[in-house]
């Protein structure tokens, strides 16, 4: 095992292995994937928390660890950035950090440093054969500037008002389109997003269902959109979450705090989820119905939005099309061994029922009011 100082380069011995890290979960870790220019060739040259598998499966982000496969890596792909950010405090406030990968060990001091970013390795092709270097730079900004470094265009927050909250400083044409750091918008080629933080640990997770007012009109103001949620722990007990029947709550796990079901209200319907009680679950999937009107779903352009604390909102919508079909399991959020995903479904159902039949879940239903 040979240890490297910074500066320090190494051959690679396998093109397969995993780098470890003792990186705190609260740390954004980044790989970038360069060109020969030293920039990203598009919104899929940055594997982050919103995207942590890259496209050509050279790269996969997990809690603690970086397993890279050279094998894959594309010919306009010359060399991979291992970054790490922090969203407050400084990596002088850490531990310091150890890195590990097959053949060589890393060791960065963090005493008195005060950045917010870091650049850790490179990993990079010379003459025909892979190689690692440990960098150990430091940036201020976060992020955002380091991620504008490697050619990734960083889409600026908007305001209550609509206008962007960050500086106007004209820059240069991106190489990349356009990633909002500031969201993870879950997609059919990107459907599922890790969260940072294991089950137990999480906070208050609060869900929002709402959609485009103004997209609607009289369609709109014709619909009711109901919200609800079903729920499994690892002990077997199930149950729906939902305004019909009065079922709003499972204590201590889930609660439905309101039904917006015209869409009239500005802030839509919530579901509020105990993350610190989500070692006990297995399972949640939620879902919205038309309880009156045309199933046209791509009228309503309903948005489905996850807020958890520490992190992006994860937001998905509601993109699929069929008339005949008034029920949709919009997103599922499993935990396996205290580690918590979310996934996008956007499945189309009759109803209740069907969707029963599907997922297994196992109840007798019945029409209802409420």
């Amino acid at each position: 095992m040979k240890m490297l100082i910074i500066g320090a380069n190494s051959a690679l011995s396998t093109l397969q292995f995993t780098l470890n890290h003792n990186l705190p979960r609260k740390t954004d870790v980044s790989v970038f994937c360069l060109n020969a220019n030293g920039k990203v060739n598009g919104d899929e040259g940055m594997v982050f928390y919103g995207a942590p598998n890259s496209v050509c499966g050279s790269v996969k982000i997990s809690d603690s660890s970086i397993e890279f496969d050279l094998n894959t890596v594309p010919s306009n792909i010359k060399n991979f950035a291992i970054t790490a950010t922090l969203d407050q405090g400084v990596f002088g406030e850490q531990d310091d950090i150890k890195l590990k990968g097959t053949d060589f060990e890393c060791l960065l001091e963090t005493q008195d440093r005060s950045e917010k970013a870091l650049i850790l390795l490179d990993i990079y092709k010379h003459n025909n054969a892979w190689k690692v270097r440990f960098v150990g730079q430091g940036f201020n900004g976060g992020l955002q500037p380091l991620a504008e470094l490697y050619g990734v265009d960083v889409a600026n927050d908007t305001g209550t008002d609509g206008t962007d909250v960050a500086d106007q400083t004209p820059r240069p044409k991106p190489i990349a389109p356009p990633i909002n750091l500031s969201k993870i918008s879950l997609t059919k080629s990107a459907p599922k997003v890790d969260l940072p933080k294991r089950a137990g640990d999480l906070g208050l997770i609060k869900v929002n269902l709402n959609w485009n007012k103004k997209a609607g009109g009289f369609f709109a103001s014709k619909t009711d959109l109901y919200f609800g949620a079903f729920i499994e722990l690892n002990n077997g007990d199930r149950k729906i979450i939902q305004v019909l029947g009065n079922s709003f709550e499972f204590s201590p796990y889930i609660k439905l705090l309101a039904n917006d079901r015209t869409g009239a209200s500005q802030n839509g319907a919530w579901l509020h989820i105990d993350g610190d009680k989500l070692q006990d679950v297995k399972q949640i999937v939620i879902f919205t119905f038309i309880y009156k009107g045309v199933a046209n779903w791509d009228k309503i352009g309903a948005q489905v939005t996850l807020h958890v604390p520490g992190m992006p909102p994860i937001e998905t919508k509601l993109t699929e099309q069929n008339k005949n079909k008034n029920f949709c399991a919009v997103a599922a959020i499993s935990v396996n061994n205290g580690f918590v995903n979310v996934e996008q479904l956007n499945r189309l159902f009759s109803g209740h029922e069907e969707c029963d039949a599907a997922f297994g879940w196992g109840f007798n239903w019945k029409f209802g009011t409420e």
